[in-house]
């Protein structure tokens, strides 16, 4: 089972952050009006990292064009998903665009991973995340989100494996969407990073301890039982055996890996309401869901009218 992670703990240097684009004044209007490559404005594609903007081939662009123009900074890897694999590139994000290659070679296919995101994310939830990196996987991740900042958790990076981005181009779509649910259900409005765990009254990641209006305590209320959470790693991290053995009796979860937490639950069924997939009717109700956020019925709305082809469910059938 490939898998799409969660990471609880930061992993972000602060010498990355310092030397990838922070030093360098970047703005949207900047990367838009004003582009490192002046061919880039007239194919197109200073405007495709804006949220529902369109994805790159398209429209005509060339996300190897994109790779190549954004601005050239120094940087260092640090321990970006050295766990997984090497890092192969590592791109500065400001405002949701691209706005630095800081290490590595540019990358059409990390590049790409990004539009194919932004092509179904509202603008402003691209904000947090600053980092997006690639890396070779030597594992079984797909790709994982984490903070930049552990004690704020206000910035985030997104790391892909770039080998299954580029064999598996429906799954990276998937992928994207369900790393951007780990960013937007972790932001300071949604987790307490200062909670003591001991006091915690809804449920502890490892991180923080969300608060009780958060998408993800919702989410439980409405979806998880106290014995299905007493069954979960106190540290708050998926079981993916766990998941197994509930995805073999259980038909409410959007295959196994969903069924490791209840993170994974609400990324997994968020990936699947955002691309329309046809699920069993008794995975139907997680997925209209996210129907009563507009913020998240948004990246919905950006989808259908996106011209992207459908895609397919190849998520497990439980129960």
């Amino acid at each position: 089972m490939r898998t799409r992670s969660l990471l609880l703990a930061a992993v972000l240097l602060p010498t990355l952050l310092a030397g990838c684009g922070a030093e360098v004044e970047f703005t949207t209007d900047e990367f838009g009006d004003e582009p490192a490559d002046e061919g880039l404005a007239d194919e197109g594609l200073a405007d495709e990292t804006s949220g529902g903007s369109g994805f790159g081939l398209l429209d005509g662009g060339d996300p190897a064009e994109l790779a190549e123009a954004v601005a050239d900074e120094p940087g260092d890897p640090a321990l970006i998903a050295e766990d997984h694999g090497p890092v192969e590139a590592i791109y500065r994000l400001v405002d949701g665009q691209l706005a630095g290659l800081c290490f590595g070679d540019p990358s059409p296919v990390l590049v790409e991973s990004w539009l194919a995101l932004a092509a179904v994310a509202p603008p402003e939830q691209l904000e947090p995340v600053v980092v997006l990196a690639g890396f070779a996987s030597t594992d079984d991740t797909l790709a994982f989100a984490g903070a930049a900042d552990e004690e704020r958790y206000e910035e985030f990076l997104i790391a892909v494996d770039l080998i299954s981005a580029e064999e598996r181009p429906d799954e990276k779509r998937l992928t994207m969407v369900h790393e951007m649910a780990h960013v937007f259900t972790q932001t300071p409005d949604q987790l307490d990073v200062a909670a003591d765990p001991d006091l915690c009254d809804t449920f502890w990641n490892g991180a923080g301890c969300f608060l009780p209006d958060s998408y993800v305590a919702r989410w439980i209320a409405d979806f998880w039982t106290e014995d299905d959470l007493a069954a979960q790693p106190e540290d708050g991290s998926a079981d993916t055996d766990l998941g197994v053995e509930r995805c073999e009796f259980d038909p409410t979860f959007l295959g196994s890996y969903a069924a490791s937490s209840p993170e994974e639950d609400l990324a997994e069924s968020f990936s699947g309401f955002v691309f329309d997939l046809d699920v069993p009717p008794s995975v139907q109700p997680k997925l209209d869901w996210f129907t009563q956020f507009p913020e998240l019925a948004a990246y919905r709305d950006l989808q259908r009218v996106s011209g992207l082809p459908p895609v397919p469910n190849t998520f497990d059938v439980c129960g």
